[in-house]
């Protein structure tokens, strides 16, 4: 697998990571008993600080009552708009989305955000804090041999994403 396809899954990870990370944090349900994506404007402001270049995406929910479809077709919209044929070469998103690599890596991270659940929602953690914590239980030995078994088993290629 080619360096810019692993950038490629890196960056779309890292999207729908941050997407997983508003709703995790910001998420409040609403008077008609939806769940509805609520990121106050000083939360706004640290965000447009500290990640600008997720904007587009929070503009994309804030206020929206969240459904998987709404999820998805943010986290699509963003990829299209703001990384294919920009930080990632024209088409490449199509093929990184469809990719048994980050498939695996997709899996991998359900699986933290599950595992970790009672850690993640003791406190409020910055998104970077959620990156570093992920980073380093995705290249610990026992999560890189889980990884390399899945990928063994036809899920993906072994060490296709790490680094």
């Amino acid at each position: 697998m080619s360096t810019a396809f692993q950038q490629a899954v890196r960056q779309i990870l890292e999207v729908i990571m941050f997407e997983n990370w508003l709703r995790f944090y910001f998420i409040s349900e609403t008077e008609g008993g939806g769940l509805a994506l609520a990121v106050s404007e000083q939360g706004v402001t640290r965000i447009r600080e500290q990640y600008p270049r997720f904007m587009p995406l929070l503009e994309d929910l804030n206020g929206k009552e969240i459904s998987f479809e709404l999820s998805r077709l943010a986290v699509c919209a963003f990829v299209a708009t703001q990384l294919d044929g920009k930080s990632l070469p024209v088409n490449m998103a199509d093929s990184v989305l469809d990719s048994a690599g980050f498939q695996l890596e997709m899996q991998l991270f359900n699986n933290w955000v599950h595992g970790h659940e009672e850690q993640l929602d003791a406190t409020f953690l910055t998104f970077s804090e959620w990156m570093r914590l992920f980073a380093a239980w995705r290249n610990s030995d026992k999560v890189k041999e889980w990884a390399a078994g899945l990928a063994g088993a036809g899920l993906a290629e072994p060490n296709a994403t790490t680094q």
